[in-house]
């Protein structure tokens, strides 16, 4: 085995995530830091998955989690699925490496079985709390002979393995972020490396695996800060080089509370189902510790390769500000070319419209509905200005597919001026029968005219002619504009929506 990290100047980071649940912003984060740092010095990024927690373990989870990273465009040069000289990349898959590891700890002394009952350990522990004692493990089977183990292990008592932590040591070591760091290792008791049931713990396993893999920099969050002597202590017992150490400030709410779903912190394939566009949610997790200088805002990701630094991270908690997110989203969606989004908003159409059955005729066993493309070009266009996120989109150009629903508050939206509405949707439905039924000539500006012209004729504003038209056509007050709508729904379906509301005064005449 080899006893040292390889003196090496290249650079080496991973993201190690546990598969306990989905990706969430801090995790992102985390991934993407190393992600950036690896490219910006034409490093590797590896991707290890650490599933020996067995009561946490989801396996289903470590696929969702590896799409998420592929969606935000983290891609990795070594991993579970892309394999690579230091495989394998899951714990569950090393553990005989540990066990190896574990032994020859042992034999050296630096280890030793502990033969401790968790229950046994529970009253210790109390114990020390009631007398307001520092509780710390008494080393009651450090001294145990070789025959007493062998007796022990023979009777079937569950044992666990403990580092033995040098008495009085000095552990120092240097981050990028929170400068030196110093510890006295009479504040660590001996650890547990090997559970009882013959896994290893987080800080052994990881400590191995990052000499193994020749890991250069670990660039992880601030919470893991508490076990980096430990891990320390783990590098020098084993005689590994230590990496360089890089722990990112918390993440908090916008209110300075721990982060949580009520600040709109859910998972990276909810934000995705929600309709952020990758980039927007990549450049918004940049800003979270990170600053280039103190007015930028927007970074394409080639811009966060080319000006990432480790030097720029801040030690002071990151603020996770929900609207900024929804803000630069917007901004993405504004910025992105109407071919690109007609495509992303296509995808949407099929999955959240049409495969609900709403609109009134679905091919059976299409994908493509006839003309999808050259109506979704002419909608983006209406929208892409109005909408911060693709779902909000959803709700924006619903009507355009599905038939209109009239509420009771739209049904009586004109209780007061039933007469004056339906002249209005007459005279509109008279001048939409004399338009030629050529596509050409049912357009935006026509509709306009000959609306405005009802206006005159009628003596009113065009604005109250508008509102009752919206209305028949969106069943809302509030639509796209509303002749590039018309126009778009076409004439039949205008028609046919002029009809229904028409009705629906007369029966409340």
């Amino acid at each position: 085995m080899n006893e040292k990290r390889k003196s090496s100047s290249k650079v080496r980071v991973r993201f190690a995530p546990s598969p306990t649940g989905f990706l969430h912003i801090g995790s992102a984060r985390t991934a993407l830091f190393n992600w950036l740092y690896a490219r910006k010095n034409n490093g590797k990024f590896i991707i290890r998955i650490e599933d020996t927690d067995i009561a946490r373990h989801q396996e289903d989870t470590i696929s969702l989690m590896l799409n998420s990273l592929k969606w935000l465009g983290l891609n990795w040069d070594e991993g579970p699925d892309a394999g690579g000289r230091y495989s394998p990349y899951r714990q569950s898959a090393r553990v005989d490496i540990y066990k190896e590891y574990t032994k020859k700890l042992i034999r050296e002394r630096k280890a030793y079985h502990c033969f401790c009952s968790p229950e046994e350990l529970k009253d210790k522990r109390e114990k020390a709390l009631k007398d307001n004692k520092f509780y710390k493990y008494d080393r009651k089977c450090l001294n145990l002979s070789a025959g007493e183990i062998k007796k022990n292990i023979d009777l079937g008592k569950k044992y666990a393995v403990r580092l033995l932590v040098p008495d009085n040591k000095t552990i120092t070591f240097a981050d990028n972020v929170y400068g030196t760091i110093t510890v006295n290792s009479s504040n660590i008791e001996d650890f547990i490396i090997i559970r009882s049931n013959g896994l290893p713990t987080y800080n052994f396993s990881v400590a191995i695996d990052d000499a193994l893999m020749e890991i250069s920099n670990i660039i992880r969050g601030e919470d893991h800060l508490s076990n980096t002597p430990k891990q320390i202590l783990i590098y020098n017992a084993l005689n590994f080089v230590p990496p360089d150490f890089t722990h990112l400030p918390m993440i908090l709410g916008s209110d300075g509370q721990k982060l949580s779903k009520r600040h709109g912190s859910i998972s990276i394939e909810s934000y995705r189902e929600e309709g952020f566009l990758p980039q927007a949610i990549l450049n918004y997790l940049a800003l979270l510790g990170w600053a280039y200088d103190e007015k930028t805002t927007i970074f394409s990701a080639s811009e966060l390769v080319d000006k990432f630094s480790l030097d720029s991270i801040t030690k002071k908690p990151a603020k996770f500000d929900y609207s900024k997110l929804l803000w630069i989203n917007g901004h993405y969606i504004r910025d992105t070319e109407d071919k690109k989004l007609k495509e992303v908003i296509k995808k949407r159409v099929l999955q959240n419209i049409l495969s609900k059955n709403k609109l009134e005729k679905i091919p059976a066993g299409h994908e493509i509905v006839e003309g999808l493309d050259e109506k979704i070009i002419k909608i983006v266009p209406l929208v892409k200005e109005r909408i911060k996120t693709l779902s909000e989109c959803d709700k924006l150009i619903g009507p355009f597919f599905v038939k209109v629903e009239y509420d009771a508050e739209i049904k009586n939206h004109f209780k007061d001026k039933k007469a004056f509405a339906a002249e209005v949707l007459n005279k509109t439905l008279d001048s939409l029968a004399n338009t030629s039924k050529d596509k050409s000539n049912f357009n935006s500006s026509t509709i306009e005219h000959n609306l405005r012209q009802l206006s005159d004729q009628l003596n009113v504003s065009f604005r109250k002619i508008a509102e009752v038209v919206r209305i028949a056509m969106w069943g809302a007050t509030i639509s796209p504009p509303l002749f590039e709508t018309m126009e778009i729904i076409g004439k039949e379906e205008a028609i046919k929506r002029l009809e229904s509301y028409k009705n629906i005064l007369a029966a409340r005449l």
